[in-house]
């Protein structure tokens, strides 16, 4: 059976007051399995706990190694999302990691019809969206069906912008070496 590795892209909850918004949970890994049923999915969760969680340039750099090593992200756009997410895809699109973003239809980022800037739009996603994800999907079993068909990219060497290349150096070296649940993915997926 194939491997897949999944960055799960979305909100963490980070307070009491984060109560109320979606998060990926067991149901969305579950139906994302579902969807990919031909594929042994391992996914790489930016809410592991780590060892050192005030080095917040090393929590930066994990999220962007998991970006890197993953076959594919799969983008939680079912409501709003901060600036964190914008980041991951911007930093998948530059690693050539295929981004599925799971948008339902007539969500606050995918509209049949939008009034917008003073027109008219007809089948409306967000712009930033449109532009830097692979497929929009509408729920994490379509997501998984995607994932089935875009997980083997070429590997080739990109040009690391220096900004992400110093988080991921601070990751890998201070704090990877105690960070198991990163290493038992990575044993997985042969990385």
């Amino acid at each position: 059976m194939d491997i897949a590795s999944v960055y799960c892209s979305g909100s963490i909850m980070k307070g009491n007051g984060d109560q109320k918004k979606l998060y990926w949970t067991d149901r969305e890994r579950e139906q994302v399995r579902s969807g990919a049923s031909a594929l042994e999915v391992v996914f790489l969760n930016p809410d592991d706990p780590i060892a050192d969680p005030t080095n917040t340039l090393a929590l930066f750099g994990r999220d962007m190694y998991q970006i890197k090593v993953a076959h594919a992200i799969i983008v939680d756009g079912r409501e709003r999302r901060g600036l964190g997410i914008g980041v991951e895809m911007a930093a998948a699109a530059t690693f050539g990691t295929p981004v599925i973003a799971v948008v339902p239809r007539n969500s606050l980022y995918r509209q049949d019809e939008l009034e917008y800037l003073g027109a008219t739009v007809k089948d409306y996603v967000h712009p930033h969206i449109s532009a830097l994800a692979t497929m929009v999907v509408d729920d994490f079993a379509a997501a998984g069906a995607a994932l089935a068909v875009n997980h083997k990219r070429p590997v080739t060497d990109v040009a690391v912008p220096g900004w992400l290349d110093r988080a991921i150096d601070e990751y890998c070296s201070k704090v990877l070496p105690d960070d198991a649940p990163m290493i038992e993915a990575l044993e997985r997926i042969g990385a």
